[in-house]
């Protein structure tokens, strides 16, 4: 049985084989001891109408040979020697006649004396040389003075008819009066005793020969098999096969005569008796299954429906469809377990649009910051040529004041580009700044969500913990019901070897006992099955509690990686907080030289002492903007970073379906 449990891989097709079991062997069970048990009491019903049929034919035997006997102790105490007259003794033959026409059932009445005289009434003759004195009849009642002497039933020589003789001695010892009984009135009564439709009665003497049979002469020899179990005991009953069929006797013993009086009758009429019980019983045993089995139906459709359903659902989420909802109807376990996955399912929908929105405002900052960053660093190589060209001008002022004022003009156009140039590179800066502080306050929010979704993930894996607790709850139930079962099996047992302690009384108590052992064993390997079946639910709980932790897991990835995010922009601002005094000084200068070029205007004589601190100025500009190129390179290198950060999450995201 556990080897084909193991071959079940689905919770199903365990749920129906452990449902089926314990549905239809105990209904079988009950069954076939409801159909014993109305068997039992058919057999009883039948047993006790012949049982007080036979008990009724021995009151009768008992009333019969009582009154007979009564009459024989009658005669014995008051006949005497005196009323031996010889052959005629007509006072004798006077009390005979009369008790033979009061009493029909007496066949002949008649004295044996110790002389050897033989007086009968009626007289039928008898044998010239008959001595009554060698008959057994007054030989027994001579060895047994007192005694009311009941001879085994015979064949009447006269009559042709089945008769018994009581005898017993004369008071004054001088014979033995005796009187022959017909037992033609025992035989009708008995022959009229009716046992079920085909079962009858018979009168057995203690010489095992039939007195009377419905289908055996009288005087024929019983069966050495059916004499050895009616004489064993004084009463009881077998099965028997006799007259052709199995047949039921039940028997009891005649204390007076030793007779037996047994009742048979056919067992298959005791079995179609109770064939209409067995038909009933089968047609409710076959209700109920179907009514079991359309129940049990829609209890286990109720729990793989949902479980198949969440499973699917998972799949489908695994491949990255999050637009996936579990209709949730119930409010167990499973119901709990639905909505969990649903608030999970929503949550990491949400994460996921919040991620998506982040990753894309964060890609159009960084382009933004990179473009910016390009400018600027156009910008700065302009300068560097400017300041070249103002460092060549003043190297050239020696050689004429209109080569220098053409000079100082181009100068003074320079200057004021580099200034407008430096004033927007400022704000540029300041404004990736703000757009960086925007995105990595984005990504915070997404940490937070990310966060939230953990929480949520966590409390479905508590969830499903419960449902694998829960199991193992109902597994310590089925071994309460298991060591129940065992302690049934006990108690079975001990009434079992109680019963065979009180013998022929305790047989049927004892088979009661026997089929309630094995329905505990039934009952205790049904259960054990069960726990199989629970313990594969546990598996299947702790493999949910495994994808639960796996996915509590992939979310704190998640959360790293934005918290790796958060870290680049936290750079990236602090870069641009560093780029900004730069700018300004970038521009501080510019407008510095400005002013220079238009000092020089004014007044060329003092051209040539100022080319020297132009041309010194011009070096620190030129040094100035190798910083700030370095820095945009810097910025720009940044900006690349993250837009590849960026692009990498909208590519993991594109993968999600919500």
């Amino acid at each position: 049985m556990k080897k084909i449990l193991m071959g079940l891989r689905n919770i199903k097709t365990k749920l129906i084989t452990s449902f089926a079991i314990v549905l239809i062997i105990p209904a079988i069970i009950i069954g076939a001891l409801a159909y014993m048990t109305a068997k039992d009491a058919v057999k009883s019903e039948i047993l006790a109408g012949f049982t007080e049929n036979i008990n009724l034919l021995n009151s009768t035997i008992d009333n019969t040979m009582q009154l007979k006997t009564h009459d024989i102790n009658t005669f014995s105490t008051n006949i005497t020697s005196r009323l031996y007259q010889g052959d005629s003794s007509p006072e004798l033959r006077e009390i005979f006649t009369q008790y033979i026409e009061l009493h029909p059932e007496a066949e002949i009445i008649y004295i044996g004396t110790d002389k050897g005289l033989f007086i009968q009434e009626p007289d039928v003759g008898i044998p010239a040389d008959y001595d009554p004195r060698k008959r057994p009849w007054y030989i027994e009642a001579m060895n047994k003075k007192g005694e009311v002497i009941i001879s085994d039933p015979y064949i009447s020589a006269s009559t042709n008819e089945m008769v018994v003789t009581l005898s017993q001695v004369i008071k004054d010892g001088s014979g033995v009066a005796a009187v022959d009984i017909n037992l033609n009135h025992l035989q009708n009564i008995t022959n009229q005793v009716k046992i079920g439709k085909s079962g009858y009665a018979v009168l057995i003497d203690k010489s095992k020969k039939y007195i009377t049979h419905p289908t055996e002469a009288a005087g024929n020899e019983v069966n050495i098999g059916l004499s050895d179990k009616l004489y064993a005991q004084e009463i009881g009953q077998f099965d028997a096969k006799f007259d052709g069929e199995e047949r039921l006797t039940a028997f009891v013993t005649n204390e007076l005569t030793g007779w037996k009086l047994a009742g048979s009758v056919a067992t298959s009429e005791i079995n179609a008796a109770a064939l209409p019980i067995l038909q009933r019983t089968a047609l409710i045993i076959l209700l109920a299954i179907i009514i079991g089995a359309i129940t049990v139906y829609f209890i286990i459709k109720s729990i793989i429906n949902p479980i198949k359903d969440l499973k699917e659902k998972a799949i489908t989420i695994s491949q990255g469809d999050l637009t996936q909802h579990i209709d949730v109807q119930t409010n167990d376990e499973i119901g709990h377990l639905g909505q969990a996955f649903n608030d999970m399912q929503e949550s990491l929908r949400t994460l996921i649009k919040n991620v998506e929105k982040s990753a894309e405002l964060v890609a159009s900052s960084a382009e933004e910051l990179s473009a910016s960053a390009e400018q600027t660093s156009d910008a700065t190589e302009q300068v560097a040529t400017s300041i070249q060209e103002v460092a060549h001008s003043a190297e050239m002022q020696t050689d004429g004041v209109d080569s220098a004022a053409h000079a100082l003009a181009a100068i003074s156009i320079d200057v004021t580009q580099i200034a407008e140039s430096s004033t927007m590179a400022s704000e540029l800066s300041y404004r990736a700044t703000t757009e960086a502080e925007i995105g990595g306050q984005a990504v915070t929010d997404t940490v937070n969500q990310m966060t939230s979704i953990h929480k949520s993930v966590i409390e479905s894996n508590t969830i499903t913990k419960s449902l694998h607790e829960r199991s193992k709850e109902v597994r310590s139930i089925l071994d309460v019901i298991t060591d129940i079962a065992g302690q049934t099996n006990l108690l079975a047992l001990n009434a079992a070897i109680e019963a065979a302690r009180a013998g022929e009384h305790g047989k049927g108590f004892a088979v009661v006992a026997d089929e309630v052992r094995k329905l505990a064993e039934q009952s205790q390997n049904s259960a054990k099955e069960i726990r199989e079946i629970v313990e594969g639910i546990q598996v299947d709980t702790e493999n949910s509690v495994e994808i639960m932790e796996r996915i509590t897991e992939n979310v704190q990835e998640g959360v790293d990686v934005s918290n790796e995010a958060i870290e680049k922009f936290n750079h990236i601002i602090h870069s641009m907080k560093e780029i900004t005094p730069q700018m300004e000084e970038v521009s501080a200068t510019a407008q510095r030289v400005a002013g220079a070029v238009q000092g020089v205007t004014i007044t060329a004589n003092e051209i040539a002492n100022s080319a020297q601190g132009n041309a010194a100025a011009s070096q620190e500009v030129a040094a100035s903007s190798e910083e700030q190129l370095a820095s945009m390179e810097e910025i720009s290198s940044s900006a690349e970073s993250l837009s590849f950060m960026a692009e990498e999450l909208k590519e993991l995201i594109s993968k999600f379906k919500y």
